[in-house]
């Protein structure tokens, strides 16, 4: 079962401003993208909603400290980030984070043969373009798309899926998913091509069952 979210009602603490930002507002646009996120560092669901109910509570206490130095979306994944981390070492789960070279090494290209390569006219676009049957035509359509997409996403070794979820879903820049992951600017764009390869590529598999 879901444990409700750590911030008190409206009227007291829900109304404090963290960045210009109420909090409520924070708690509604960033909760379950905080919990997708915090879910590809732990065991469980349950745990991620632990984690991030552990972040709530140090983004009240910390609200007034916020200096503004970074965005608070960078903000609030970066607290994500070290509650998910200090609940995995309880769990004594702790994995490797994945390295490009290693899995450049083990799998090579997601990409390779899709794109029009260097000193193409059409250089960095489609040269096989994604199927059409990700075009949902209905809702049961659509709902299939859905699940594909998750299933593809859980697939995805854990920082590219960390990626993905910063920058496609919560839409995160360049530059703030690379600080909250810690990765250099050229790192994060090789992993984000990687991601998005392995992810279109888990997707067309499920696809073709």
């Amino acid at each position: 079962m879901v444990t409700p979210v750590a911030v008190p009602p409206e009227g007291t603490e829900s109304e404090r401003l963290v960045g210009g930002v109420p909090l409520a507002n924070l708690v509604r646009d960033f909760h379950r993208p905080m919990v997708n996120f915090a879910r590809t560092m732990v065991s469980s669901p349950t745990v991620a909603e632990e984690a991030v109910q552990e972040a709530w509570v140090q983004v009240l206490q910390s609200a007034d400290s916020f200096e503004g130095r970074s965005s608070v979306s960078t903000w609030l994944f970066s607290i994500v980030r070290n509650t998910a981390s200090r609940h995995r070492r309880r769990e004594s789960r702790i994995r490797d984070h994945e390295l490009l070279a290693d899995a450049d090494a083990e799998s090579g290209d997601p990409l390779s043969g899709r794109m029009h390569p260097a000193g193409h006219p059409d250089a960095g676009h489609w040269s096989v373009p994604p199927s059409q049957r990700f075009l949902p035509e209905d809702r049961t359509v659509e709902s299939e798309l859905v699940g594909y997409v998750r299933a593809a996403l859980d697939a995805l070794p854990e920082r590219q899926r960390q990626l993905v979820i910063l920058r496609d879903l919560v839409g995160t820049s360049a530059d703030e998913a690379a600080r909250i992951l810690g990765l250099s600017a050229e790192g994060q764009r090789a992993l984000l091509y990687r991601a998005r390869g392995n992810l279109r590529n888990e997707l067309e598999k499920r696809y073709r069952r």
